[in-house]
């Protein structure tokens, strides 16, 4: 017997993201910053090579993104299988104020795996952007709309019978500068126009306070450059060049 399109509708899992962070705290900091300093702050913690390789960029220049990784696995497949807006609607209804949506594609090139409506249901359930480690589409739409959306390309072609969501909430692998980087539910993504870092949950403040020290003594650095001082004498003082 087939089961009626509204019981399937109604069956779907709720995976709550939890964080050992404040979020809108972690947002509102971070988002003062920029991703060469949270990059530099992980390094000097011993955690080289944690942004997402080159060619992963806003929508546009002024963009910026920074929240818990909401993470999302995707297949390249010709199925339209029902169930997956049971994965979809699953997928909203756990989701919190502030997440980053970051979708692993698998490789995906032949349609966009993120548009406006998608955006707009996912804004409305507490979503702050997206990283999709693949493309876009209407994103004129996404520009015009502000929602913040990194991704390595567009195209104008539905997902639908292409590639479709198959988990959520797991840890996935994205390209990074160095190879694949692992991301966990809860790890704390923040990007701007130089591309995405992806600090460990657990890390998330102790880099973010370095990076603000780090941010303070850049500013100090300027002043007495553009005073004068010799540049050599800034960083013995300030330590940032």
């Amino acid at each position: 017997m087939n089961e009626q399109p509204d019981q399937i509708h109604d069956e779907y899992e709720l995976k709550p993201l939890k964080v050992c962070y404040d979020i809108e705290d972690m947002r509102r900091r971070y988002l003062k910053l920029y991703t060469a300093l949270i990059y530099d702050s992980m390094e000097a913690y011993g955690m080289p090579g944690r942004s997402m390789e080159s060619g992963v960029y806003p929508l546009t220049v002024d963009m910026k993104v920074a929240g818990p990784a909401f993470t999302v696995r995707r297949k390249s497949t010709p199925e339209s299988d029902p169930y997956t807006h049971n994965i979809r609607l699953g997928l909203m209804k756990s989701m919190c104020q502030g997440c980053i949506l970051l979708s692993d594609v698998q490789g995906n090139r032949n349609c966009g795996q993120f548009g406006e409506i998608t955006a707009t249901a996912m804004r409305a359930h507490g979503c702050c952007g997206a990283v999709i480690d693949g493309s876009t589409r209407d994103s004129n739409y996404l520009i015009n709309m502000g929602f913040p959306t990194f991704c390595r390309f567009r195209n104008p072609v539905e997902g639908l019978g292409r590639s479709m969501i198959t988990e959520y909430m797991i840890p996935i692998f994205v390209n990074g500068i160095d190879g694949q980087i692992r991301v966990d539910p809860g790890d704390f993504i923040f990007g701007d126009n130089d591309g995405v870092v992806i600090v460990p949950q657990k890390d998330t403040v102790r880099v973010l306070e370095q990076a603000e020290t780090w941010f303070e003594n850049e500013k100090k650095s300027r002043e007495a450059m553009a005073a004068g001082m010799d540049p050599f004498e800034v960083y013995n003082k300030f330590g940032r060049f």
